[in-house]
C-alpha cells in the first residue's frame, strides 16, 4: 500500500508581546485522526485566557507552511535584537517539522527580520487577533461624524469589524475581493465554520451569508 502523505509540521507556535498588550499565542498542532488543532490564548502563560480551540485541516497547515517558506521564515536567525525600540516587542516563533527530530526556532524584540509583518498576516487569517485599529472618517472641519473600525482585512476580522461598526458596506469592490482571496484558500469545513461564526453573532442569517460567499 502507498505510504500516507507527510504532514507539512508537527506543529507551529508563535507568542507576541507588543506595546504593553497581554501575552497572545498562536499554535496549529498535528492531532489524531489526520487534523490539526488550532488554538489561539491571550494572557500569561500560566493562566491564559483562551480564545478558541478548533480542529482544521491538513490543508491549512500546508498553505501556512507554503506562504511561511515563501516568505522566508525558515531561514531567519535565532536572534534579533532591540535596536530600534529597547523593550517594546517580544516575540518567539518554533516550528517543529517532526517531534524529537527536527526544529527550528527564532525569537527577537522590537528588532525583526524581514517578512515578519507578511508572517502576522497570514496568522491573522487564521483569526490571530489583530491589534485594534480605528481611522477617521471625514476630517477636521467639525463635520460631526465619528471614528468608524477599519475595514477588515481577512475573513478573520469581519466578525471584529462588524460588531464594532455594524454591517459594513458589502458592495465596497476593495472589501469583496478580499473576501474572494480569503474563501478561494478556505474549504468546505472552513467555510462552514465561517458562517456559523457569523451566525451565532447574530450578524444575518445563514441563508444570507451562504448566498453572499455562493456570489462573491
Amino acid at each position: 500500500m502507498p505510504e500516507d502523505k507527510p504532514l507539512p509540521f508537527h506543529s507551529f507556535n508563535f507568542t507576541l508581546i507588543a506595546d504593553k498588550r497581554p501575552r497572545t499565542a498562536f499554535r496549529l498542532k498535528a492531532v489524531e485522526g489526520g487534523m490539526y488543532e488550532l488554538h489561539v490564548e491571550k494572557g500569561s502563560a500560566s493562566n491564559p485566557t483562551s480564545q478558541f480551540t478548533r480542529e482544521v485541516p491538513v490543508d491549512v497547515a500546508q498553505r501556512l507552511k507554503d506562504a511561511l517558506q515563501e516568505i522566508g521564515v525558515f531561514g531567519w536567525d535565532e536572534s534579533y535584537g532591540d535596536a530600534k525600540a529597547p523593550g517594546s516587542r517580544r516575540w518567539t516563533v518554533n516550528t517543529v517539522f517532526k517531534e524529537g527530530v527536527f526544529s527550528i526556532s527564532s525569537k527577537g524584540g522590537s528588532d525583526a527580520p524581514a517578512g515578519f509583518d507578511a508572517m502576522l498576516e497570514e496568522l491573522y487569517r487564521l483569526d490571530f487577533p489583530r491589534p485594534a485599529e480605528r481611522a477617521a472618517v471625514g476630517n477636521s472641519t467639525g463635520s460631526g461624524r465619528t471614528s468608524m473600525p477599519v475595514m477588515p482585512t481577512s475573513m478573520g476580522d469581519l466578525a471584529a469589524f462588524m460588531s464594532q461598526g455594524g454591517l459594513p458596506d458589502l458592495d465596497s469592490a476593495e472589501l469583496q475581493q478580499r473576501m474572494k482571496d480569503e474563501v478561494r484558500r478556505m474549504g468546505p469545513a472552513e467555510r462552514k465554520q465561517l458562517i456559523d461564526m457569523l451566525v451565532q453573532s447574530g450578524m444575518g442569517t445563514r441563508e444570507f451569508w451562504e448566498d453572499f460567499f455562493n456570489n462573491l
